[in-house]
């Protein structure tokens, strides 16, 4: 049997389901306190794959939005399953919420490195604006000291008196 994709709303209730995604799937995990900030101050949605009878919590996105501007904070997709475009599903949900809600413009910034990142963004429409240098510690193993590398700025104008994309 093919499991089924949720996309909803994340609770309070997923903070463990969360917190278990972040720590094995995210090279720079947040931590408990956090996402239970995250999931009480900014809007979150979650995937799920699975059945009637067992589902697995295997994506969160994390936004901000202060007046007309929305900002993500964070995506983080199980690496077992990425590659399969859930991260494209929350992005867009992300993304139609914004517009529904008056947001004009969407925000976000990536690693230089994370490449994979860079292509979803960019073919969502996201232009790159700035560079920050520098901004991102980088901790490799066997390295005596820790190197930096650049935040890359994305933004996505959205209209806002129609509320499209």
């Amino acid at each position: 049997m093919i499991p089924s994709i949720v996309m909803r709303l994340a609770t309070e209730s997923d903070l463990p389901a969360i917190t278990q995604l972040d720590a094995l799937s995210n090279p720079y995990p947040w931590g408990r306190g956090l996402i239970a900030d995250a999931l009480q101050t900014r809007k979150n949605w979650v995937v799920e794959l699975g059945d009637a009878t067992q589902k697995s919590l295997v994506g969160w996105l994390t936004a901000s939005v202060v007046l007309d501007q929305s900002e993500l904070e964070l995506i983080v997709v199980d690496c077992s399953v990425r590659r399969q475009g859930l991260a494209r599903k929350l992005m867009m949900s992300w993304l139609e919420s914004s517009a529904q809600q008056a947001v004009c413009e969407c925000l976000l910034e990536v690693r230089e490195s994370n490449e994979a990142a860079i292509a979803l963004y960019e073919s969502l429409g996201f232009e790159q604006v700035g560079r920050r240098k520098n901004y991102y510690q980088i901790d490799k193993k066997g390295q005596t000291e820790p190197g930096r590398e650049a935040a890359c700025l994305f933004t996505l104008t959205i209209s806002c008196e129609r509320g499209e994309l």
